[in-house]
């Protein structure tokens, strides 16, 4: 290699390395911060936690945190947690697996470089010159590396929690690597590591043995690894697998019964009755999940089937499952296994059509476009770094509730045994009695143990619902629990505990001091005509990933509230006036665990609506009712609404059913369609200043009118003096020279949809009107433009001050 080349080689390792570390410095702080924002949960993160600390201490695989398991050999093979528990010598924190994943999943571009500067340099062929040059050799590689880190099937595993099974990629690929290169050390080294990240891993190494034995001729090391592989997994799922699963809760027992009892009968069904197979393949959605999983790669993979077949196993394991989350290529882990494959297929692809198509220059440029465009495509759509379309609301934020968790796991004492929520269960897995609180059973949380805590965050009480998430923990301090310590949410309980009530500070979670809303305002809601409460704005939040909204709003009790009081919040159906979700099955946690007439007068509360898929168009609406279903007969509830009046307010609110409930806001399409009040006057064609009975301004006008066509287009500028308490009509009129009204138009402002009572004092409205001259109007005569307003319910107009007129002459209009 001359000195060109040297550097040229070096510049690739370097940028190599770098992408890399890109990818694990990234990723690394990315997980880590999950875990510290609570994102994180038992499974999978608590429960290998556990089986590794329980390991490092002499118990291997020890495992409570599934019910009714005493190892977690019982639910997967995993002996890759022996080696990987020697990490808590140096750091036992959960936090150490998830870096470790994160690490070897970035060392895997290495084997993916090398194997694509093979491929597309011909060395992998018996008599293969290197297709186009320095590109294929150098750049080519680079960027199967960087597509391979780009994958969102890889990086959404990373993200999930910790799965032994994440580190199989790496180690497979460099196997296949060490197979191509025929390093017979490495290569059963990494075959065995593969192996040992899960139990249907060997499936993929005996495809690899085929390979070595179909494609590559090699006789002894494809045998004797179709044989070791074949050996391994009849063991694990055969007989280790059952020997440790005491309650049949295993992935094999549960997703795969349908195809018989154990691995050689499922085995035989596949074979004898394909039909089954393929029925669930198509019905777990087979074709675009395979399209999806080869779209990143611009399905060069089909160019290279001698290495795509080798996905088989996998495929078949995630899409034959019954569990419809192995269906989801992203989200979740379990299509991680089949990136190595797609990857190197693809590249092992452009090296086959670089070789058939050597003489075209262009191709290696068409290549890395194809490639740059499909997995930047894809990322766009399905990723998880800055690229992706939905990056911004996916970015984890460790609040001071999350710190004041973190402190309080450090506090439990790490020798009794602990029962916690799914979402808190890997801040305190280091401990050897340890059980995922999941349901409510007998009124209670469970399951829990005979002695110890029970550790809950209100805030997040998933999966359980929020009313039984509170009758279970009034359950508890009835019997022997008591209160160890609860501030901000947080509930640590202990049996034994003395006390039965926690302090006030606990509902430091449902307060604020600050409220900075997205949509700022005060709408004040009444009994007796005097205002009790008061909406001071609120935050609508989608997340894209999950397809749900969240709704925040803040509140203050202006006096002390009476029981009963409901808050109301809802989606609802503009065109059909239909509620599409409200709170009545999903409450507010906040208002469970402090209703309304428990707020103090001095203080901010915030309540938050549970995440909710409501679809893409809907509106906002907001009202309070005293001690009865919103909609149970519907005089009676409207009867026991509370009336609303804005008292200030950025967006329009628009207030319905004899102002009982507001409609803050309208989404079309996903995308929050803004009405902002106007409270500067826009350049005005012909301005004016009239007074029409302190009530309103008129400051202004724009007209088109054409007498000869008939028409006249209006745009008045009004502008509210005071609040107005009653709904004023505007009507306009066209005179003849003989005082007749020959057109008029009477309507509330804005044609009917922003009436006066919505408007605020000081806001400017503008209103387009639209006159239209009778066929019997002469047309070759001058006509007045007269507009005011009056009472809707008794006629009366408003005067205008100054002068002894009802009306306000606009303009005279010549043909």
């Amino acid at each position: 290699m001359n000195g060109q080349a040297a550097g040229r080689r070096r510049w690739s390792e370097g940028t190599l390395w770098a992408l890399m570390a890109a990818y694990a410095l990234f990723f690394g702080t990315r997980v880590v911060l999950e875990h510290n924002a609570f994102q994180t949960t038992a499974f999978d993160l608590g429960n290998v936690d556990q089986a590794v600390w329980n390991t490092i201490h002499g118990r291997p695989f020890a495992m409570t945190n599934i019910e009714g398991l005493t190892n977690r050999l019982g639910t997967h093979v995993e002996p890759i947690l022996l080696p990987v528990s020697l990490l808590y010598l140096v750091w036992s924190d959960p936090r150490a697996l998830l870096w470790l994943q994160t690490v070897v999943i970035a060392l895997g571009a290495w084997p993916v470089h090398r194997l694509a500067r093979r491929a597309l340099s011909g060395e992998e062929q018996a008599s293969g010159a290197a297709p186009h040059g320095v590109f294929a050799q150098e750049v080519l590689p680079l960027l199967f590396a960087a597509v391979y880190l780009l994958v969102p099937a890889l990086q959404s595993a990373n993200l999930f929690d910790f799965h032994a099974v994440a580190l199989a990629p790496t180690f497979f690929l460099l196997a296949f690597y060490c197979l191509e290169t025929r390093r017979w050390g490495g290569y059963a080294l990494f075959a065995l590591l593969t192996m040992g990240c899960k139990e249907d891993m060997p499936l993929l190494i005996a495809m690899l043995g085929l390979y070595a034995l179909v494609v590559r001729r090699e006789w002894v090391v494809g045998l004797a690894t179709v044989g070791a592989a074949g050996a391994w997994f009849l063991a694990a799922v055969g007989w280790i697998m059952p020997h440790f699963d005491t309650r049949g809760v295993s992935p094999l027992a549960n997703r795969y019964a349908y195809l018989g009892d154990g691995p050689i009968e499922m085995g035989l069904t596949l074979l004898t009755q394909p039909g089954v197979a393929w029925e669930q393949f198509v019905a777990a959605g087979g074709p675009a999940y395979v399209w999806n999983l080869l779209v990143p790669v611009a399905f060069l993979s089909l160019l290279a089937p001698q290495v795509l077949v080798l996905a088989l196993p996998p495929l078949l394991v995630n899409l034959l499952s019954t569990d419809g989350f192995m269906h989801q290529l992203e989200g979740f882990h379990y299509g991680v296994t089949l990136v190595p494959v797609v990857v190197a297929s693809a590249a092992y692809g452009a090296g086959w059509l670089l070789r058939r198509l050597q003489h075209a220059r262009w191709l290696h440029w068409a290549l890395a476009a194809a490639l740059a465009a499909a997995s930047l495509g894809y990322q766009v759509g399905h990723g998880y770094t800055p690229l992706a379309a939905d990056f911004a609301g996916t970015w984890p934020a460790v609040t001071d509730h999350h710190r004041l968790g973190e402190a309080i796991a450090r506090d439990i004492d790490p020798e009794a045994p602990l029962a916690a929520l799914p979402y808190l269960n890997p801040h305190a897995s280091q401990r050897q009695q340890l059980s995922m609180i999941d349901r409510i059973e007998g009124g209670l949380p469970a399951p829990l143990w005979e002695d110890g805590y029970v550790w809950l965050d209100v805030t997040n009480g998933w999966p359980l619902h929020p009313n039984d998430l509170k009758a279970g923990v009034e359950t508890l301090l009835a019997g022997d629990y008591g209160v160890e310590r609860a501030e901000d949410g947080w509930l640590l309980l202990r049996r034994g505990a003395a006390d039965k009530v926690w302090p006030d500070e606990f509902y430091d979670f449902a307060r604020t001091v600050e409220p900075r809303p997205q949509h700022a305002m005060r709408l004040q809601f009444l009994q007796n005509k005097e205002p009790v409460l008061e909406c001071l704005g609120f935050d609508l939040e989608y997340n894209a990933r999950e397809n749900t909204y969240e709704w925040t709003l803040y509140w203050r009790a202006l006096q002390p509230l009476p029981p009963g009081l409901r808050l109301y919040p809802f989606y609802v159906d503009d065109a059909t006036g239909q509620i599409l979700e409200d709170t009545t099955l999903r409450p507010m946690i906040a208002t469970v665990w402090v209703p309304p007439e428990q707020w103090q007068t001095s203080e901010i509360m915030v309540t938050r609506t549970l995440p909710w898929q409501v679809g893409s168009t809907f509106s906002l609406g907001l009202g309070v009712v005293q001690g009865a279903d919103w909609q149970s007969t519907e005089w009676q509830a409207v009867d026991q609404r509370l009336p609303i009046r804005v008292e200030s307010s950025d967006p329009v609110v628009r207030l319905l059913e004899g102002d009982t409930w507001a409609r803050l806001l309208h989404v079309e399409g996903y995308e929050p369609v803004e009405e902002d009040r106007l409270w500067e006057a826009p350049p005005i064609e012909h301005k004016l200043d009239a007074d029409l009975g302190g009530q309103v301004r008129l400051l202004g006008y724009d007209a088109d009118c054409r007498i000869e066509n008939g028409a006249c287009s209006v745009t008045l500028y009004w502008q509210a003096q005071a609040r107005l308490d009653t709904g004023y009509t505007v009507f306009a009129q066209l005179l003849d020279p003989e005082g007749r009204v020959r057109a008029q138009v009477d309507s509330a402002p804005q044609a009917g949809g922003y009436p006066t009572v919505w408007w605020l004092p000081g806001e400017v409205v503008a209103d387009p009107l639209s006159l239209t001259l009778p066929t019997e109007a002469p047309r070759d005569v001058p006509y007045r433009l007269l507009v005011g307003m009056y009472d809707a319910q008794t006629g009366a107009r408003l005067p205008l001050t100054g002068a002894d007129r009802d009306s306000i002459e606009l303009a005279v209009f010549e043909p």
